[in-house]
């Protein structure tokens, strides 16, 4: 974004915003919102933690993530947004920097002494409080700041976990910066596997294309080569290379002022341990993308999340069929759930702030909720898709023995020798990080438009 076009879309995320945040004072009933930055938090018995990671509201209203412990932020009807900022004198750290770049949205208070910055908030609160309406605060185990501080009331993080899910212009151009980032990680992952590397090379191969440190990513690399790729969430990263290199499935995002990337690749290895797996594996592979797109397609303003995991089960029942894995008709396969060990993920999940991004079975403002129907427990999105929402559309195909072996054990008409054959591979996930467009118009794909933007550069 060039300067111009960040101010124009930063007013417009501030006004789209303040509108949300006082509809939501208006349907609660309080007079303000404040929210805590939160604290440090240590490791048991130890004086180092993980890295600070500020309240996800509080990021999203200053758009960064950089937001030192301790600070405060008070939203009020009628008035400009407050934002009281922790910035002590130390020697031991780097201060974290006030965002003054905000003044014109914010009123921003710096404060070294945290007493002082205490004792204004204190008298700022006392001031909003004339009207003896009490004031919602949300904190992460937070005693109240002052009197007549609500903890945490539910209907009002209801409303603002609700209004998440769909972005705003000028958060729409962090996602594309994050996507973009996380694309040129995925390249070089991709150049270190051909090349032959261990999964923990081509996790710093990552990390150097993307300028990130671990401490940066939204969530830790998944770099899962041959059979590790049947572990959905495998986190460790081997540094010696097996004998064979059949397959790898890295999920990496990046991260860009705090908003998140989650892409998912799988590829073929340089030194397969068998033609024939390669071969039945390179031809997964493919039909999986063309699973994918088709799945893609149907995401639509309204349409159901539910019926979208339906369908994505119904077309991996044809898939394994087709290729021989499952000996029986598709709808068999689909109805008698035998293609539920093959991919117990959910097809995706809201993205944002958080990689997987508040509210996704939430159905309306006030909190009620969806829970996803048997057998698919672990869908994150039950709530009709709208507009400006950004989606993860993630399939999967793996060979999991601990869920296989059941399927085995009931006699399911499952070809065990192919199984067997494609084991070492681990499995297949391909994933994109989708906006919805106004009906008709299609999506917005993020993750795609990055790839190839990168080649284009490349090419140039």
């Amino acid at each position: 974004m060039d300067q111009y076009d960040q101010d124009t879309l930063l007013q417009a995320h501030y006004a789209t915003l303040s509108a949300f945040w006082e509809s939501a004072l208006e349907h609660t009933g309080y007079c303000a919102i404040l929210l805590s930055a939160g604290q440090q938090r240590f490791f048991f018995h130890d004086d180092q933690g993980p890295a600070f990671r500020p309240n996800p509201l509080l990021v999203q209203w200053l758009a960064q993530e950089k937001i030192s412990e301790n600070s405060w932020f008070v939203f009020s009807q009628g008035a400009k947004p407050t934002l009281l900022f922790h910035q002590p004198d130390d020697f031991w750290h780097a201060a974290t920097v006030a965002p003054h770049q905000l003044k014109d949205h914010l009123t921003v208070k710096v404060f070294s002494d945290l007493p002082a910055l205490h004792a204004a908030l204190d008298n700022h609160l006392k001031q909003i409080r004339e009207s003896q309406q009490e004031i919602a605060q949300i904190s992460e185990d937070a005693p109240p700041a002052a009197a007549g501080c609500v903890i945490n009331p539910a209907n009002v993080i209801h409303a603002l976990h609700f209004q998440r899910a769909c972005k705003t212009e000028y958060e729409l151009a962090i996602m594309r910066d994050a996507s973009l980032r996380g694309a040129k990680g995925h390249k070089a992952a991709q150049r270190a596997f051909s090349e032959g590397a261990s999964e923990f090379a081509i996790h710093l191969a990552f990390l150097e294309a993307t300028g990130m440190n671990e401490w940066q990513l939204p969530y830790g690399n998944i770099i899962a080569q041959n059979q590790h790729a049947s572990l959905l969430h495998y986190q460790y990263q081997d540094r010696e290379v097996g004998e064979h290199l059949n397959s790898l499935l890295i999920d990496a995002g990046a991260n860009v002022d705090g908003y998140a990337s989650d892409i998912t690749r799988t590829y073929i290895g340089p030194r397969c341990y068998s033609q024939e797996a390669a071969d039945l594996f390179s031809e997964l592979l493919a039909r999986m993308q063309t699973h994918q797109d088709a799945l893609i397609d149907r995401v639509v303003p309204g349409a159901n999340y539910v019926d979208l995991q339906a369908a994505m089960h119904q077309s991996l029942a044809a898939m394994l069929v087709d290729t021989g894995i499952l000996k029986c008709g598709p709808e068999e396969a689909f109805t008698k759930e035998l293609t539920v060990p093959f991919c117990p993920h959910g097809l995706g999940h809201l993205l944002g702030i958080q990689v997987h991004d508040v509210g996704g079975q939430q159905l309306d403002i006030d909190g009620h909720t969806q829970s996803p129907p048997e057998p698919y427990a672990s869908l994150r999105l039950t709530r009709s898709l709208a507009q400006d929402m950004v989606i993860t559309v993630e399939p999967g195909l793996y060979f999991i023995p601990m869920l296989l072996a059941k399927k085995q054990a009931d006699g399911a008409p499952i070809d065990w020798s192919l199984v067997d054959l494609l084991s070492p591979f681990g499995g297949i996930r391909i994933e994109d990080n989708v906006r919805i467009l106004p009906a008709g118009a299609g999506v917005e794909n993020l993750t795609r438009d990055a790839f190839a933007k990168i080649s284009a550069s490349a090419a140039s």
